[in-house]
């Protein structure tokens, strides 16, 4: 009987140093893809600011489709960050679990307070989503309101 108890802790313990081996490698992969999407949307939001034609219609469309391109990429960064999230919770909890199988000290305690960073970083694509948003909404309004602060300070 105890040599099954050995064989079933010593499985126990290879799964758990493979689950915590894949955690570890999904939080390294979400810091490098949150480190390209913010590099690529701070170059479009760059892009957004330079005037390459003089044709105020061209700059226009230019304006708009460079912030457009800025959103959608925002939106996929969202959404790959929450799928990135729920692989690092899931890997987490099955290595809370299999610590308790193996009778080990838990890898990741869940009384530890504080927010997790990979949750704070929500706040990055949802900043350019909004950034870029009005940026489209803005030359929208500039393009068929040229005089649109106008608009504004009279309402």
């Amino acid at each position: 009987m105890s040599n099954q108890q050995d064989s079933a802790n010593s499985t126990n313990m290879k799964s758990l140093e493979l689950i915590k081996s894949r955690q570890e490698s999904e939080a390294t992969l979400n810091w490098s893809r949150n480190s390209y999407f913010l590099v690529v949307l701070s170059l479009l939001t760059l892009a957004y600011s330079q005037n390459p034609v003089s044709n105020l219609t061209q700059l226009t469309f230019y304006k708009i489709m460079i912030s457009s391109a800025g959103v959608f990429l925002s939106i996929v960064w969202l959404l790959i960050q929450q799928r990135s999230s729920q692989y690092i919770e899931y890997y987490k909890n099955q290595a809370n679990n299999l610590s308790k199988d193996t009778q080990t000290p838990e890898f990741y305690p869940k009384e530890l307070k504080g927010i997790e960073m990979r949750k704070l970083v929500y706040c990055l694509p949802i900043a350019f989503i909004v950034l870029l948003s009005l940026f489209i909404i803005s030359q929208i309004i500039f393009f068929y309101y040229p005089s649109g602060i106008n608009l504004f300070l009279v309402v």
